[in-house]
This record gives structure tokens, sequence and C-alpha cells, in this order.
């Protein structure tokens, strides 16, 4: 059974409800998903899933829910990190409460996490709490590893504050995880065709 990775957002007042599916919208088209495409259902959903999940979360929950979903994963581990650092975005933005809820994550720090303002409950930035060790992603039988800012490659090496990304011997770096995720792809694509 695949691994499903639950959301919630808290407090968006209702007219920003808009703008905030407008973002979920653009992340779902920004990049290829191995997953479904992430979604979010809130009061503003027309779709009768997503309406029924909602009306049934916020009978579960209370009212205090402005937006929710699930991701179902589909072995790619960066569909969920992906989504998880749209969260921490949206949280920073809005200024809410957002939850993420993992319970399979294999790690047991990232089976629960919830932003204020962006920040973890400590104060701690979502980088922070990864900086410790890279994130690796399996493509084709490639591994890229993804570093997150802060992450020092050795112990003498200066931190970044950009995410870093390393694959076949070549390391680079990029603004985002979203895009050091589609730089490293667009290499392996390169490095492919050249045999």
């Amino acid at each position: 059974m695949a691994r499903v990775v639950h959301h919630r957002l808290h407090g968006i007042p209702e007219a920003r409800l808009e703008r905030l599916l407008e973002q979920v919208e653009a992340l779902a088209a920004a990049r290829e998903w191995r997953s479904e495409p992430v979604w979010m259902a809130t009061r503003l959903t027309g779709d009768l899933f997503r309406s029924e999940y909602f009306r049934h979360l916020l009978a579960a929950e209370g009212e205090q829910v402005s937006a929710a979903g699930f991701l179902k994963l589909n072995g790619d581990e960066t569909d969920a990190l992906v989504l998880l650092f749209f969260l921490r975005d949206i949280s920073a933005e809005y200024g809410v409460r957002a939850v993420w809820r993992d319970d399979e994550n294999p790690l047991l720090k990232l089976r629960f996490l919830e932003f204020r303002n962006g920040l973890l409950p400590t104060g701690q930035t979502l980088e922070d709490h990864f900086a410790k060790r890279p994130l690796i992603k399996k493509v084709a039988g490639q591994s890229i590893q993804f570093y997150p800012p802060g992450y020092r490659v050795h112990s003498r090496a200066t931190a970044s504050d950009r995410w870093g990304y390393s694959l076949h011997g070549l390391r680079a770096y990029a603004p985002s995880l979203l895009e050091a995720e589609r730089e490293a792809l667009k290499i392996l694509r390169g490095l492919r065709h050249l045999g």
C-alpha cells in the first residue's frame, strides 16, 4: 500500500483561499510528479470528491481548518519534500499554521511537522532541521543527492545559503529544492544522451 502524506492549513482568511488554490495549481503544474499531482480542498472547492473530503474533515477536526489534502506517494520522496517546503512557504507567506502528517515515514523526525509563520515550533527553520544529511533521490538507477542550505559537505567546508545537488561527480547550487531538482534532472537527461 502506498504511503500517504496528510496536510492541513489553519487560519487562512476566506478572501485569500482563491489565491491559495492558484498557488497549489501552479505547484502541481511546475514539475513532473511520480505520485498524483498535489491538491488541496477548501470551502471553494467544486470537485465532488474534494469537497466531500473537506466537509468530512471539517466535521472531524473543526472549523479552524482552511485547506487540506493528501498525497499518495508512488516511491518518490522528492514529491513529499516539494510539498513539505511548499507548506512551509505558505505558512510563512500567510502567517498561518500548517500541519504535515506522514505516519509511515521511515525518518521519525518527518512523521509530524508543524509550522507557524514558516518556522517549526522550536523556532528552527526546516533547512536547519534537515542540515545534518543530504536527501537522496534515485532516478533510473542513478542517485541524485540534494544538500539543504546550511549543509556542510565536510568539516572545513562553508555552508551555502542555497540548495546543492550532485550527480556523476558534478555539484551545483540552486535557489530552491524545486529548481535544484529541475536542473539535476536536465543534467541527468543530457548525460544519458551522451551515452
